[in-house]
């Protein structure tokens, strides 16, 4: 079996999103429907992610611009995040870097989804690789046992029973929903970026730099370039659409999935199909 289709079968949903009006029902005093869902409640209640795209058209025309940006810029079978001519280490480290930026949101989300266990593990991360992992370019809390989990905004709104809405494509980014895109701007909030001085073209940089090695979609757009490359799918946008509500679908879950080790689709990493 493919690589990428074994991927896909460990992305494959098995739950999904809680589809209660959980916001709506709380300001009509919903009662005891208006509790809030814990992660076993949404395990025992699986529901499927259906695809929204109407603004398909759309879509397909900023993921196509994608596609010449990364032929452009990062070489045929990439993409920006994963460009030939950034060496190994160096994209590594920024993997980790992002990463590490984006422990306070998890840490936040963690507390709201009252997983308080995982909130702890997150906080000890954070200390130890901002110190000695220098600024989280080096995953040094994963040597002590200390597993990198990744809770977002939108899984917090996910878990309320909001659901996903649109499907969106974003430039350089990736794929989101409309959920997720504005709850992204929430978790925008905890970036320590924020916390400290510095110039609009400083920011714009560092912007530029996060879109380009998004850690939670590169891994999926990665798999479906291959597939695409590999002959294994006539349509790159529709499987990686797919691929984005499946991953989703684990993330509210807390499944394994391939945003948890994006290296792991890498074009050196993965099996390529053996030409005859």
């Amino acid at each position: 079996m493919k690589a990428w289709r074994r991927l896909h079968i460990q992305l494959r949903i098995r739950g999904g999103l809680a589809l209660a009006g959980l916001a709506s029902a709380s300001f009509c005093g919903g009662g005891a429907e208006a509790a809030i869902p814990t992660p076993d409640r949404l395990a025992a209640e699986p529901a499927p992610a259906a695809v929204e795209d109407p603004l398909e058209r759309v879509n397909r025309r900023l993921f196509h611009a994608d596609l010449w940006v990364d032929k452009t810029l990062a070489g045929k079978g990439r993409i920006l995040g994963t460009a030939i001519w950034i060496p190994a280490p160096v994209r590594a480290g920024l993997y980790n870097a992002f990463d590490n930026l984006e422990e306070p949101s998890t840490l936040a989300n963690d507390m709201l989804q009252r997983k308080v266990g995982r909130g702890a593990a997150t906080a000890g991360r954070f200390a130890i690789n901002s110190t000695l992992g220098v600024l989280g370019v080096f995953d040094i809390a994963s040597k002590f046992h200390l597993k990198r989990t990744r809770e977002d905004f939108g899984q917090t709104l996910a878990m309320w029973g909001v659901t996903s809405g649109p499907y969106l494509y974003v430039p350089l980014s990736g794929p989101t929903t409309f959920r997720d895109a504005l709850a992204g701007s929430v978790d925008a909030l905890f970036v320590p970026g924020h916390w400290f001085p510095m110039t609009g073209w400083e920011r714009r940089g560092i912007k530029f730099v996060r879109f380009g090695v998004q850690p939670s979609t590169v891994g999926i757009r990665q798999v479906a370039r291959g597939a695409a490359e590999d002959g294994d799918t006539p349509d790159e946008y529709a499987t990686l659409r797919q691929l984005y509500y499946d991953q989703r679908a684990d993330q509210i879950a807390d499944r394994p999935n391939l945003a948890d080790d994006p290296v792991a689709s890498f074009p050196e990493t993965r099996p390529r199909k053996k030409k005859p």
